[in-house]
């Protein structure tokens, strides 16, 4: 865990977004233990997957859900 990097959510205008593929491809290799993809598709609908179980993923989500709102782990 010791190469841990914090998310700090900056507001950066209206109708921006960051590549979803480089997001990917710089997480390949990362040597992650769990991990979970969350995605909405150019027509609205969700893309969810994990390399869990649905209550290990859902953990995780809830983590980080708890880091993105309150800057805590």
């Amino acid at each position: 865990m010791s190469n841990v990097v914090k998310f700090e959510p900056i507001e950066v205008g209206d109708d921006f977004r960051f590549d979803p593929d480089e997001i990917l491809e710089t997480a390949k290799g990362q040597g992650f233990q769990t991990i979970a993809i969350l995605g909405q598709l150019e027509d609205g609908t969700f893309w969810v997957s994990g390399s869990a179980n649905a209550g290990e993923t859902l953990v995780l989500m809830e983590r980080a859900k708890r880091q993105i709102v309150f800057g805590e782990d």
